[in-house]
């Protein structure tokens, strides 16, 4: 049973399971994984041997260029050229063939829902149907023509008698439930990325909503259980997702990210969105707007990055004729801290909107592209009155120090969904069968539920 995706406009509460994984897992399985980012399409090639640690063994990356945006795929040739290339690097590096793809996947218009499924178990032993069957309750009241519906192994829960455990399946008990994520996605984002997929001749294994598999990407086991909130700052999206007992309380999509500060300074200083780019990462976010909310906490500035000296003239490359040429750093401050301020104050009003503030023990983790902005966290932490920091990928064995950048915490938590999808599979705790014989299972179950 495929854990990515239910077809709004099919049978209810099928889970469609894209052929895929092919055998049990292994000592030494690999996996591949992509994100497809809106300024990059990522690539990784991932083993992972007993224990929790995952070694990288090739990644590869190449320019968006603006082919998927928000999600959505804008141009399909363009974005199967990025992807060969990124996969093309990955093989060569990893010296491995891959077969299929574990993907990523958010977007404009997506809901999110944590429902919960409840079965009697028969015979008192808990066997896959029930599993299956408690699945489906759970997702029956989110369907919808038109859309999908994505969960992940790695964000449920099974309760038997109320009674929390690991993997039910075999275990004795009278009532099973089932608390799981879900998000409902526009069926024409997941169709265009799996094709962009299998245009190369690869299968697409498994979705994973792409705030999920940044805070796998990034939180400790100590942040899951404690609580933290993941806010994975990309180009054209900002994801959140909140952990506690190791539990996910919430997540959200927001449609903005880091290229609304680079439309801003392109308009306010009228420049090329590269040079506003590159201006928003030389200079970041100034330190006098965030010392005086800050009080006697010192600043968080990023390794390599130099403290402010105060406003210095900049002369700038590509305006367009007839504006100035040059212009003072106290603009671009401006700039940046206002726009910066009020979309962490928008995340911060969601968060409190749902009653998920008291769960920030361990505070808020920023990771992404945006979140190399030098101050990034210092504005945060005046925003989210809480403890704050950057997200780098962890619990991973590297060759290259590149990978431990923020932009490569969703990749890297893609990969560890991936060996739980795997290992789940292994361990019967989800089918690997088509939609067509779930249909026969869901109609059996049906029939000797309510007419035997």
């Amino acid at each position: 049973m495929r854990m990515g995706a239910v077809r709004g406009g099919g049978a209810a509460g099928v889970f469609r399971q894209v052929q895929g994984v092919r055998g049990v897992r292994r000592r030494g399985e690999t996996v591949g994984v992509v994100d497809f980012g809106s300024r990059e399409i990522r690539v990784l090639i991932a083993r992972q041997d007993d224990g929790d640690e995952m070694a990288i063994l090739g990644h590869g990356a190449a320019p968006g260029h603006g082919c998927v945006s928000q999600g959505v795929v804008q141009d399909r040739n363009a974005a199967q050229a990025a992807l060969r290339q990124a996969l093309t690097q990955a093989e060569r590096a990893a010296r491995v063939k891959v077969h299929s793809l574990f993907c990523g996947i958010n977007g404009r218009n997506v809901e999110t829902f944590i429902r919960e499924g409840n079965v009697k178990v028969e015979h008192d032993v808990v066997e896959q149907e029930h599993m299956l069957e408690a699945r489906d309750i759970a997702s029956r009241d989110i369907l919808a023509a038109g859309k999908r519906i994505t969960s992940s192994i790695t964000a449920q829960e099974w309760y038997l008698d109320d009674l929390r455990v690991q993997n039910p399946l075999g275990i004795r008990g009278q009532v099973l439930k089932t608390r799981m994520h879900f998000a409902q996605i526009p069926a024409v984002i997941e169709e265009n990325l799996a094709a962009c997929i299998e245009s190369l001749r690869l299968e697409l294994e498994d979705l994973i909503f792409s705030p999920l598999a940044a805070a796998l990407g990034c939180l400790t086991p100590e942040d899951r259980e404690l609580g933290a909130a993941v806010l994975d700052l990309g180009r054209s999206t900002t994801g959140l997702a909140v952990y506690r007992d190791f539990r996910i309380l919430g997540s959200h999509c927001f449609s903005w990210g880091g290229y609304h500060l680079t439309r801003d300074i392109a308009a306010g200083l009228q420049v090329s969105f590269d040079e506003a780019d590159a201006l928003i990462l030389e200079h970041g976010i100034s330190d006098r707007f965030v010392r005086s909310e800050l009080g006697d906490r010192p600043l968080v500035h990023i390794p390599g990055q130099s403290a402010e000296e105060g406003p210095t003239p900049i002369k700038l490359k590509t305006v367009v004729p007839g504006a100035p040429t040059t212009v003072d750093s106290g603009e671009i401050d401006v700039i940046l801290y206002e726009r910066a301020h009020e979309l962490l104050v928008k995340v911060r009003q969601h968060v409190q909107s749902r009653g998920l503030s008291k769960s920030l023990v361990r505070g808020v983790v920023l990771t992404g592209g945006a979140s190399k902005i030098r101050n990034i966290v210092a504005v945060a932490e005046a925003v989210f009155q809480t403890p704050c920091r950057i997200g780098k990928p962890v619990g991973i064995q590297v060759g290259t120090h590149e990978l431990l950048d923020p932009e490569y915490s969703t990749a890297v938590g893609i990969a560890r969904h991936a060996f739980q999808y795997r290992a789940a599979a292994r361990d019967g705790q989800i089918e690997l069968r088509g939609a067509g014989s779930s249909v026969l299972r869901r109609t059996a179950r049906f029939i000797r539920r309510y007419f035997l």
